[in-house]
C-alpha cells in the first residue's frame, strides 16, 4: 500500500492504489504528473515469494489523487529484486516505455530486460522483446531512461561477458559487467558499449538537460576502486568516462548502492553514498549541463547507509532521499531527506522503513508545481508501499 503526506502544511492524501507485499517503485516525472510503477503479486497472499505470479502495475499522481491502477505485464519468470526495479519513461512523442527483469535460464543471474511501451496512456501495452541484443543467460539490468526525439534513450548494467555467477563472483575469474546504451521507439535499437568495466550491482541514473543526456554510474578500477563515473550524449556521441570528484573507496565487492541524478535545464544534480575516507551521502551540481561539477557537498556522514535518489523541481533546488541508521533496535532504517539550499545542515526524517534488502531503494520525483512525491516500501510488507509529498523545495 503506498501512503501520502504533504510535510509543509501536514495535508493527507490517499493511498496510492498498490496491494499487499507490493515493492521496487519507481516513478517519472511528466508535466502531467509523476508516474508510478511497482511489482505485486497477482494472487493475495499471507506472504508472497519471487516464485509467484508477479505484476507489473502502473498509475499516475496529479498531486491530489491517484489514477485508477492498470497492469503493463502479469508473468511468473519476472526476477523479483530489492535493488533492481522496474523502470518507467515518457517519450519525446508521449508513448510510454517500460522495462523489467525476466529469468532467461535457470542460474540465479541469469536474467534478460524485458520491454512494452503504450501509446494510450498505460490502457494498453505492446511487448517489445528484451532490451539487451543478446541471448547470453547472464545478468542484464539496473536501467535508466530519459526522453530522446521520438523515442526513450536507455542505459544498463550488461553482464554478458560475465559467468552467470554474476554477483557472487564480483566479477572474478567470469569477465566485467559493462555499460550499454540503446535507443527504444516502436522497436528496441542496437546496443552501444559505453565502459568496459563497472560495479556489478548498483543501480545507474540519467537526467536528460537543455543540451543532451547525462548518465552516471558506479565505476570500478583495475585496483577496486568504485566511484561514480560520468558520461555525456550531445552532438558529438558520448563522452569518454569520467569520475569529476573520486571518492577513493576501495572495496572488494558490490555494494549495491549507485548514485541519482535529475536535471531542471542546463543545471544537473548527481547524489550517492560513499563509503570511502570521507563516508556519506554527497550531491555534485552542475551549471553547464554536466560538462564540469563544482566540488560535493556531503549531507551524511557515518550514519548514512545510502539508497539515494534526487529530484530537482524547477526553478526550486535539488531534494535527496537516503537511508540511515535507525534506533538502536536495529530493527528500522530512517527514510530522510535534504535539500541543497540546507548546505547538508538541516536533514528531516521522513519515515522509519524495515531494515534490511526488503526496505528496498526510495524515490522521488518531482511534480509539476515544484513539490516532490516521495514513495517507499512500508515497514509493514502488508501494507506494500508508502509515499508523501513534500513542497521542501518552494521559495
Amino acid at each position: 500500500m503506498l501512503t501520502t503526506l504533504l510535510l509543509a502544511t501536514s495535508i493527507s492524501m490517499p493511498h496510492p492504489p498498490a496491494t499487499a507485499h507490493a515493492m521496487a517503485p519507481s516513478l517519472c516525472s511528466t508535466d502531467r504528473g509523476v508516474w508510478a510503477t511497482w511489482l505485486e503479486p497477482a494472487a493475495a497472499h499471507a506472504t508472497a515469494t519471487s516464485d509467484d505470479v508477479w505484476r507489473l502495475r502502473i498509475s499516475r499522481c496529479d498531486g491530489a489523487a491517484w489514477a485508477p491502477p492498470r497492469t503493463i505485464t502479469q508473468r511468473r519468470d519476472f526476477f523479483v529484486n530489492w535493488a533492481d526495479t522496474p523502470q518507467i519513461a515518457v517519450a519525446g512523442n508521449g508513448a510510454l516505455v517500460a522495462t523489467w527483469l525476466q529469468k532467461s535460464g535457470p542460474d540465479t543471474y541469469a536474467y534478460d530486460i524485458g520491454v512494452a511501451r503504450s501509446t494510450d496512456d498505460g490502457q494498453t501495452w505492446t511487448m517489445l522483446g528484451t532490451l539487451n541484443d543478446d541471448r547470453t543467460q547472464t545478468e542484464h539490468g539496473f536501467v535508466s531512461m530519459v526522453p530522446e526525439g521520438d523515442g526513450v534513450r536507455a542505459v544498463w548494467l550488461d553482464g554478458r561477458g560475465m559467468s552467470a555467477g554474476g554477483h557472487d563472483d564480483h566479477g572474478h575469474g567470469g569477465g566485467d559487467m559493462t555499460l550499454r546504451t540503446a535507443l527504444i521507439t516502436d522497436a528496441v535499437g542496437p546496443s552501444t558499449r559505453l565502459d568496459d568495466r563497472t560495479c556489478e550491482c548498483c543501480p545507474t541514473t540519467m537526467a536528460r538537460t537543455r543540451t543532451g543526456v547525462v548518465a552516471a554510474y558506479r565505476d570500478r578500477s583495475v585496483d577496486e576502486r568504485r566511484d561514480i563515473a560520468v558520461v555525456r550524449l550531445g552532438e558529438d556521441g558520448w563522452t569518454a568516462p569520467a569520475d569529476p570528484w573520486p571518492d577513493n573507496w576501495e572495496i572488494n565487492g558490490c555494494p549495491v548502492n549507485g548514485p541519482a541524478a535529475d536535471a531542471d535545464g542546463l543545471r544537473v544534480a548527481v547524489a550517492w553514498f560513499t563509503g570511502g575516507p570521507r563516508p556519506g551521502v554527497r550531491i555534485m551540481t552542475s551549471e553547464d549541463g554536466g560538462v564540469t561539477f563544482d566540488e560535493p557537498i556531503t549531507f551524511a556522514g557515518d550514519e548514512a547507509l545510502g539508497r539515494v535518489d534526487v529530484a530537482w523541481p524547477a526553478g526550486g533546488d535539488p531534494i535527496v532521499v537516503w537511508l540511515s541508521e535507525g534506533p538502536a533496535d536495529d530493527t528500522t532504517h530512517t527514510l530522510t531527506m535534504g535539500t541543497l539550499q540546507s548546505g547538508g545542515d538541516a536533514p528531516v526524517n521522513v519515515a522509519a522503513v524495515e531494515a534490511g534488502r526488503r526496505s528496498g531503494y526510495p524515490r522521488i520525483a518531482a511534480l509539476p508545481d515544484r513539490r516532490c512525491l516521495i514513495v517507499w516500501t512500508a515497514r509493514d510488507r502488508q501494507k506494500g508501499l508508502n509515499a508523501r509529498l513534500t513542497a521542501m523545495a518552494a521559495d
